[in-house]
């Protein structure tokens, strides 16, 4: 059977517009997944100089914007004898509806949810050094990551966060 985001019916661009603030993506982001999605649609190769003409940007500022997206689990590049192709399935697997529940939580009730089990002492302030160092918005990024990933650990979250800042 096949995924629910591949079925006919599913309007893939509609639902990356309406979530895109809740999936933590700029505009310069979004307008990446959107042309790889429409690429991938209209059987377009899509490569470097695709990009950088359809977003007016220069590689550098185009790298960046890539390696958040990668950072950030929602897109695969791959390469091969045929060039590079780019895989934006993983940006499904975010659930709109668990957002709004984990919008009105703290980081340490959100921590807790993560790691199914409460947090001891010593957790709450690996949190508050986290939260400090990386800041807050980073940190649930890095919560949605280990969730999406089913990594129930605290290490697994800090080394998220090491790997996105490099």
């Amino acid at each position: 059977m096949k995924k629910w985001y591949k079925q006919v019916y599913f309007n893939r661009r509609s639902w990356i517009l309406e979530y895109f603030d809740k999936l933590n993506l700029n505009a310069e982001e979004c307008m990446v997944i959107l042309l790889i999605d429409f690429a991938k649609e209209t059987k377009r190769k899509i490569d470097y100089d695709y990009f950088l003409n359809k977003l007016k940007m220069n590689k550098k500022e185009f790298d960046k914007v890539l390696a958040n997206l990668v950072a950030k689990h929602y897109i695969n590049v791959n390469s091969n004898d045929k060039g590079i192709s780019f895989d934006i399935d993983n940006i499904f697997d975010f659930d709109p509806e668990r957002y709004e529940v984990s919008a009105n939580k703290d980081v340490y009730d959100l921590t807790s949810d993560i790691l199914a089990k409460p947090l001891s002492p010593n957790q709450i302030q690996k949190v508050n050094d986290l939260v400090e160092k990386y800041g807050e918005n980073k940190y649930k990024d890095a919560l949605r990551i280990a969730e999406a990933y089913n990594k129930r650990a605290l290490d697994y979250i800090e080394g998220v966060l090491r790997n996105e800042k490099k």
